[in-house]
């Protein structure tokens, strides 16, 4: 079946029917935002739909993924996967080393923590430092 309007790939994206072309339009912006891994964007007008990866905290420039009236759904799928892993790309590339950094940070304060538990642990009752275990 080729798509030439938003009600018509709402039907066959989302499975239902939208009486309206601009609801059905709505549909799909938040569908493909919140359906993707990046939360790409999705645009439709006369001439066809775009479809655009996202990035947040990245300021690049994502390719515009355009197809005209007339695609089919697996013509969709594919523009819509191949804007997707780019979202996904860039945000890992802009965020890597936020990313790295909180890793770090994780496992410096379980570090911390488990000498501390350690340090409590070698307590005896009373507060009194345990003999055996006085190094």
């Amino acid at each position: 079946m080729r798509i030439t309007n938003c009600v018509e790939l709402w039907e066959a994206y989302g499975g239902w029917l939208a009486p309206l072309e601009e609801r059905a339009k709505q549909h799909m912006e938040k569908s493909v935002f919140k359906y993707t891994n990046c939360g790409c964007v999705f645009d439709a007008d006369e001439d066809g739909v775009i479809l655009i990866g996202y990035a947040e905290g990245s300021d690049a420039w994502l390719p515009p993924h355009t197809l005209d009236w007339g695609f089919t759904m697996d013509e969709f799928n594919a523009a819509l996967e191949q804007a997707d892993a780019e979202g996904v790309e860039e945000w890992e590339r802009a965020n890597e080393y936020d990313l790295a950094r909180v890793v770090d940070e994780n496992y410096e304060d379980h570090r911390d923590r488990e000498e501390e538990l350690n340090d409590a642990m070698s307590w005896g009752e009373g507060g009194q430092r345990d003999e055996k275990n006085d190094d």
